[in-house]
């Protein structure tokens, strides 16, 4: 029960990071493009396998930091409800 839970909080957390995080920034642009520099002189293979990696890594970080903040929101909730009660 509890791996079906984690499985769908981390589908929550990932749509609605896909949702709000766009791809058309400055940042990724120059990722792009040094991607298409690179591709002349590796293995597409090794090359997909490194966009991967990135993609992987971005949204693992994406969904921590998310994660973080609803964990600050709680806290701070709870401050803030003990000072009422």
């Amino acid at each position: 029960m509890k791996n079906t839970f984690e499985k769908l909080e981390n589908y929550t957390v990932t749509s609605r990071l896909d949702d709000a995080i766009p791809l058309n920034t400055n940042e990724w642009i120059a990722v792009e493009q040094y991607l298409n520099q690179i591709s002349e002189f590796i293995p597409l293979s090794i090359l997909n396998q490194l966009t991967e990696s990135i993609v992987n890594y971005a949204d693992d970080q994406a969904r921590r930091g998310y994660l973080l903040g609803q964990q600050d929101i709680v806290a701070e909730l709870k401050k803030k409800a003990a000072k009422i009660a």
